[in-house]
């Protein structure tokens, strides 16, 4: 009777963890990749760079202050007030986006983007406190799987608001979404045996700053000490470069590219969830099975193929194929990457990694998003094509990123 309710309770928790996964994407969604860039490039006339500049700007704060806080993370083995005070940040500076003034809206962003991804970085070291170590691949597939529900949830139920009253009324009624679906991991997701409280004149000590850099300094020179990590962190900058270029942009390049309007971006990327939610899921079980090693490589290849398809199709139809194609790449990209980190590195240094991995993934979103409205603004001269051309050229980071996948050594899969 007593392992009928550790087991529930262990769900319960589990559950409550995914159901951030969840929250998440009606922010990731709606705000980063649907309407905020919608609103900005399309019916305010503005060009793709300002928004790239924008979000780089945002990723850099994320890049530089996740590692230091991972940090912080490790050495009081707390996690939940960070993710706590970084959402309500998210939350709050959601709901104004899309003011009439462009520079202000854009400064919204830049703090809503960076409280929603700096929190990501103490929800991925959440999981280790919940999850069975041989289970951590299902596990991280499970809070995917959720993520991409959440998604479809976002698109359908802003949907009726987008189509009557425009992409400035979706911001505040998915900064409330972000928030009631991300309840249950704040308030049941405790911390395990917190060793200090966290205050800004706390961590100003001089004592406890030398402790938190020399930790930090510990970790990053000595990335050779795991082996793999290094090869698998520059895999992540350049496979992410171009992932979250396409993640930003693919509504504003359909639109672009293939002519569809609102209602069938939404159906597209609604579809495109669908298969999301079935990479996520089985790609779980097929990285416990085969590999994370393994699988993060057939991940990358099927990007560059996605990348081709995208660039070179021209009948509408077939893009649906296209967009079934990066659904499941994008459902399996997370799940495969979170569980090969948690492999090449110890327990206790999790946060920190964590951290790291978050700091190598948006300095390459940022990387990304200024490649591509670079790219952009070079090609203008050729219209569509200058948009087909900047999708193909996102292979070539795919093919580096193999590359150093291939150097990781295999894991041993533990018992």
């Amino acid at each position: 009777m007593k392992i009928g309710k550790e087991k529930i309770k262990g769900f319960s928790l589990i559950l409550s963890w995914a159901l951030y996964d969840l929250a998440n994407q009606f922010f990731a969604l709606n705000v980063v990749s649907m309407y905020f860039v919608r609103w900005l490039t399309l019916e305010k006339q503005r060009p793709e760079i300002l928004y790239s500049i924008a979000f780089g700007i945002s990723t850099f704060f994320v890049a530089i202050s996740s590692p230091l806080l991972g940090a912080i993370s490790d050495i009081t083995s707390r996690r939940r007030p960070f993710l706590v005070y970084l959402t309500l940040l998210s939350v709050i500076f959601t709901m104004p986006l899309g003011i009439n003034n462009i520079f202000l809206a854009l400064v919204f962003f830049v703090v809503a983007n960076f409280g929603c991804q700096t929190a990501i970085v103490f929800y991925n070291a959440q999981m280790v406190d919940i999850t069975p170590k041989n289970k951590i691949g299902l596990v991280s597939g499970f809070g995917r799987m959720f993520g991409y529900t959440g998604a479809i949830l976002a698109l359908y139920l802003i949907k009726p608001i987008v189509l009557k009253y425009g992409y400035q009324a979706t911001f505040l009624p998915t900064a409330f979404l972000f928030l009631i679906f991300s309840l249950p991991c704040m308030i049941f997701i405790k911390d395990k045996n917190p060793k200090g409280k966290i205050s800004l004149i706390y961590f100003f000590k001089k004592e406890r700053l030398q402790e938190i850099f020399k930790s930090l300094k510990a970790t990053v020179f000595g990335v050779q000490k795991f082996p793999g990590l290094l090869d698998f962190l520059k895999a992540s900058f350049f496979g992410l470069s171009a992932i979250n270029a396409v993640i930003l942009f693919m509504s504003v390049y359909a639109t672009k590219v293939f002519s569809l309007n609102e209602e069938q971006i939404i159906h597209l990327v609604g579809f495109s969830t669908i298969f999301a939610i079935l990479g996520s899921f089985f790609s779980g079980f097929l990285s416990d099975y085969i590999g994370h090693k393994q699988s993060m490589g057939i991940v990358f290849i099927l990007w560059a193929f996605c990348f081709f398809c995208g660039a070179f199709l021209k009948d509408v139809s077939l893009y649906w194929v296209a967009g079934a194609l990066v659904g499941l790449s994008l459902g399996a990209t997370w799940v495969v990457a979170r569980a090969l980190a948690i492999k090449l590195v110890p327990e206790e240094k999790m946060g920190e990694v964590f951290g790291l991995f978050s700091f190598v993934g948006y300095i390459a979103a940022a990387i990304g998003a200024l490649f591509w409205g670079l790219m952009l603004l070079l090609l203008a001269p050729f219209g569509v094509w200058g948009y087909r051309f900047t999708l193909l050229s996102l292979t070539s980071f795919m093919f580096i990123a193999y590359l150093y996948i291939l150097r990781i050594p295999n894991i041993k899969k533990k018992a």
